[in-house]
């Protein structure tokens, strides 16, 4: 039986590439509607256990489903790639990709723009915006494919505090499910609903944030907060 709250379900994955066991055996549900953390480590398995949620990897055993089987999903990255156009005309490209008509494509384009402050870029070439507004630009391109779920893989790495607090707003202000992979503690508690916490390929901990923060339940995690791991 379908649960409502839950968008998508990990049964005992693993991945293994040459290295070794990247992630092993994981059991998780990521609730809809809730803006979800996978904290941990630089080289915890963050970015590996994102990207097999996403199906850009498949996992070495193990199964995942979404709630439905007709899911939409997108994934903003630390570095997006733009066309060689226009702020306007990229937007516009993926929407000609679904099929919308240019007339309406044009005005969900603007007012995607208008709604996250990029207006005045709208004829700036997409490749000549700053890092910050690069990623705004990502963040408002994947909104435009109305996913079920926004994979977020370190957005505001490369960013200062400005942008990525600009950012940060972005994420909290849309309903959409969204997945997000940090090793930044504080970004963590500035946005997260729900916390993964994940350690050496192992995810050590799930839990609400604030009773992750106040009351880690392994001493892993209480390291990693005070950062001593």
């Amino acid at each position: 039986m379908t649960n409502s709250n839950i968008a998508l379900h990990l049964d005992n994955v693993s991945f293994r590439h040459e290295k070794g066991e990247a992630l092993q055996k994981t059991s998780l549900e990521f609730k809809k509607a809730k803006n979800t953390v996978i904290l941990g480590p630089n080289g915890a398995g963050k970015s590996i256990l994102l990207k097999l949620c996403h199906g850009l990897l498949q996992p070495s055993s193990g199964h995942l489903f979404f709630e439905s089987d007709i899911i939409n999903t997108c994934m903003v990255f630390p570095k997006p790639v733009f066309l060689r156009r226009t702020v306007l005309e990229n937007l516009e490209y993926v929407l000609e990709i679904k099929g919308i008509e240019k007339k309406i494509r044009i005005e969900k384009a603007k007012n995607a723009l208008k709604q996250f402050s990029m207006l005045d870029f709208i004829n700036h070439p997409a490749r000549n915006l700053s890092s910050g507004e690069k990623q705004r630009l990502s963040l408002i391109r994947a909104l435009l494919l109305d996913p079920d779920i926004l994979f977020l893989d370190e957005p505001t790495s490369n960013l200062d505090p400005s942008a990525t607090g600009t950012l940060e707003k972005m994420i909290k202000d849309t309903d959409v499910t969204t997945i997000m992979a940090t090793h930044d503690i504080m970004q963590a508690k500035r946005v997260a609903e729900y916390i993964i916490f994940i350690n050496q390929g192992k995810v050590k901990e799930c839990a609400g944030a604030a009773t992750f923060f106040n009351r880690p339940a392994t001493e892993e995690a209480r390291k990693f907060i005070e950062g001593k791991l």
